[in-house]
C-alpha cells in the first residue's frame, strides 16, 4: 500500500513538474543599423559591429613589468589618460599576438551610431605597429588619438585588415 502511494505521489510530481515551464524570455539583440563612411578600408564589416559585446568593457590592468594599462589583458592595452570629446590625447597601444603590421582603428558610438576614425589626423588606418617587446606585450605603438563626442564607444582595431580585438570605452563630458 505505501509503495503504491509512494509510486502514485511520484507520478503526480512529475506531472506537475512537467507542466511548469520557464517564465524567463531570452533578449533579442535587435540588428543595428551602420552605415559604413565611403573612406573607411573595405575590409571593415557591418557583421563586426553587431558582434561588438557591449558589457565587455575596458579593464585596467598590470602587465607584471611594472606598467598598468587599460585595455584586454593579454590581448590589446594602452597607456594613457582617459579621453574627454574633442581632446587630442597621446595613446602608447600594446598589442599581443601581432608583432608588425598596418594598424586600422574604427570608433563607433553606441548610442548615435556614429563611426568615426579614432586617430587625430582623420585618418583610418597608419603603418607601424612594431617596435619590440615592450612592457610585456609583443609590439607597440604611439598615436594621437580623438572621439567627437562623449558616450560608450567600441574601437575596432584591426591589423593587417583582420579584426584583431575591440575595447569598449566610456568617454564622458568634461
Amino acid at each position: 500500500m505505501k509503495l503504491k502511494m509512494f509510486f502514485t505521489a511520484f507520478l503526480l510530481c512529475l506531472f506537475v513538474l512537467s507542466g511548469c515551464q520557464s517564465s524567463k524570455v531570452q533578449e533579442v539583440q535587435k540588428p543595428i543599423d551602420v552605415s559604413l563612411p565611403n573612406d573607411i578600408s573595405n575590409f571593415v564589416n557591418e557583421k563586426d559591429f553587431e558582434k561588438i559585446d557591449w558589457s565587455r568593457t575596458s579593464t585596467k590592468f598590470n602587465t607584471g613589468e611594472g606598467s598598468d594599462m587599460v585595455g584586454n589583458k593579454n590581448k590589446l592595452g594602452i597607456i594613457g589618460p582617459e579621453l574627454k570629446p574633442n581632446e587630442v590625447q597621446k595613446w602608447l597601444w600594446h598589442f599581443w599576438g601581432a608583432d608588425k603590421g598596418e594598424f586600422t582603428v574604427v570608433g563607433y558610438n553606441k548610442d548615435t551610431s556614429k563611426i568615426s576614425p579614432f586617430l587625430s589626423d582623420g585618418a583610418w588606418s597608419r603603418n607601424g605597429i612594431g617596435g619590440g617587446k615592450v612592457n610585456g606585450a609583443d609590439a607597440s605603438m604611439p598615436s594621437n588619438v580623438v572621439l567627437p563626442e562623449a558616450g560608450k564607444w567600441a574601437l575596432l582595431v584591426y591589423i593587417d585588415g583582420k579584426l584583431f580585438d575591440t575595447l569598449v570605452i566610456d568617454v564622458k563630458d568634461e
